[in-house]
């Protein structure tokens, strides 16, 4: 069952247009080093500075940079869909 759906999404991904590969790939290192900048900040206060506000920050910066990678992923999908009905 889960090797099915995960064979599902590489086929989707693998048909994905070339520009849009492009854009999901530039997406998604933005998104990892939002996601390192956050954990550094989890690292600093969890070593050095024990501060509330200092990991609320971090764990919000997480969870923004774990939304972004959804979202590049679902708009990419959804983009290339729509671009592939238009030209049919």
């Amino acid at each position: 069952m889960i090797k099915q759906i995960f064979n599902q999404l590489l086929d989707i991904f693998n048909k994905l247009d070339k520009k849009i590969i492009k854009i999901l790939n530039y997406g998604l290192k933005f998104c990892f080093g939002i996601l390192i900048i956050s954990t550094l900040i989890l690292v600093t206060y969890l070593f050095f500075i024990h501060n509330n506000l200092l990991f609320q920050i971090g764990l919000l910066t997480f969870q923004l940079g774990i939304c972004f990678i959804s979202e590049f992923f679902v708009s990419a999908i959804a983009v290339d869909t729509i671009s592939k009905q238009i030209t049919h």
